[in-house]
């Protein structure tokens, strides 16, 4: 299992270069849904041990894709792989928090361009 490294006094983590980053852009909802499971679902088969959703690129999440990452992070926990979030906007983060998910991913900062990254999603 890949070791996860505090970043010190952020609460962030700093992402390991063994970790696959998927990179999400665009709106994560009822639209997106089936895409971006699919994406990251995909990955979850190529990754070791870390795969990281780099949110970043994601402009609105609803509860929609709130259930796809809780979704794919349940079958992530079942192949002894963790899912991490990173980069979420204010609107984002604040939305894990009052949802109460924001303790059930590990969270980072920016993604480093040493991790192998991959594209996700598509604005519709």
């Amino acid at each position: 299992m890949t070791r996860l490294h505090p970043r010190p006094g952020a609460g962030l983590w700093l992402i390991p270069a063994a970790a696959t980053v998927v990179h999400l852009r665009g709106e994560l909802d009822l639209a997106t849904a089936d895409p971006t499971r699919d994406r990251l679902l995909g990955m979850l088969q190529r990754c070791a041990s870390l795969l990281i959703a780099d949110l970043s690129g994601v402009s609105f999440c609803d509860a929609t894709g709130l259930s796809v990452l809780v979704g794919v992070r349940r079958q992530a926990n079942s192949r002894d792989v963790t899912l991490g979030l990173a980069a979420p906007h204010p609107q984002m983060t604040n939305l894990l928090r009052i949802t109460g998910l924001g303790h059930s991913f590990p969270m980072y900062g920016t993604t480093p361009n040493r991790a192998r990254a991959v594209s996700g999603i598509a604005t519709p």
